[in-house]
């Protein structure tokens, strides 16, 4: 007599993480959350951190830091936050607070690397100028830390997209960054992937007859992306190729199709690029007027595969 067949255990998805830091972009954030968590059937965990206090001249030499201060500080913001949870009209009471002591970008990565985090939502500022540079700057100098996807979202994000742009260069980091996207379209909507060709002021014939070789390799690579994508009936997908510099000219798409989200995979090929400013996510997050998702390679998916050519994973390395 045979027994029953071994059950496979679910694993369940990790947290959708949202870094708070106060009341003015809360109500964007929980409405990401929220469409982020009934998208990926994943719970939502808010988080704020608070920087440590600076270390004070002691009495007799030396620094003195102030442990009972921090931990006051803690509670004060924990209880800010809380506050919020319960009063905000897209948050749920029952979501889980936490207040973390460190440096902002460092901790969020840490903490959301350690609870394998589905994604992490962040805040792009859009009171004022400085309250735009300090809400981008921070969660780019997350992105440079994490491994799990940001969600960038600014004021009055409360539904799930009906129209998202994909930037892509067919590496794992863009292919993440699409499947991402089509779950939050969840059964309805359209998406577009993107790719961005190198464009060449003073073409050559070198060029020329490079260009009709580069031109003849995405089609293939774009049937195999829609594939392994495998959207469901009610999500349309298409495919588009444009020129121009990546950053600039996704940004340009997406305002022409009216996205309401655009994604991209961010590559990190050493230190020093993770430390760069110039990349494509950076001036992408910087001048984004909807919600963006930005997700790094995934762990295990070694060197980008299945680009075209070595000269367009340059152009595109972000």
């Amino acid at each position: 007599m045979h027994g029953e067949p071994p059950v496979t255990p679910q694993t369940s998805p990790g947290p959708v993480l949202v870094a708070c830091n106060g009341a003015p972009c809360a109500d964007g954030l929980f409405g990401a959350a929220r469409v982020a968590a009934a998208a990926l059937n994943a719970r939502v965990e808010v988080i704020r951190v608070c920087e440590p206090t600076p270390l004070a001249p002691a009495f007799g030499g030396g620094m003195h830091a102030a442990p009972e201060l921090d931990a006051m500080r803690k509670r004060l913001m924990l209880d800010e936050v809380r506050r919020l949870v319960s009063v905000e009209p897209m948050a749920d009471p029952a979501w889980s607070v936490d207040v973390q002591l460190g440096a902002p970008p460092e901790t969020l990565a840490s903490v959301a690397d350690a609870r394998e985090a589905s994604l992490m939502i962040m805040g792009i500022g859009r009171h004022n100028p400085l309250d735009r540079l300090l809400g981008t700057e921070t969660t780019l100098a997350t992105l440079r830390h994490i491994r799990v996807p940001i969600m960038a979202v600014g004021n009055g994000f409360s539904s799930a997209p009906q129209r998202a742009v994909v930037g892509m260069d067919f590496s794992p980091a863009s292919m993440r960054a699409a499947r991402l996207a089509l779950q939050l379209l969840g059964t309805s909507g359209r998406m577009t992937l993107v790719h961005v060709r190198p464009r060449f002021d003073y073409p050559s014939e070198e060029w020329r007859a490079w260009d009709q070789e580069y031109a003849r390799g995405l089609a293939p690579l774009f049937a195999d992306a829609v594939a392994k994508l495998a959207a469901p009936r009610g999500v349309d997908v298409d495919t588009a190729t444009i020129r121009g510099d990546p950053a600039g000219a996704l940004l340009a798409y997406a305002q022409q199709a009216n996205a309401d989200l655009l994604a991209l995979g961010t590559q990190r090929h050493g230190v020093l690029e993770r430390l760069l400013i110039g990349s494509v996510a950076t001036r992408v997050l910087r001048n984004t007027r909807i919600a963006t998702i930005v997700a790094p390679s995934p762990q295990a998916s070694g060197a980008a595969a299945g680009v075209a050519s070595h000269e367009a994973r340059d152009a595109w390395r972000l």
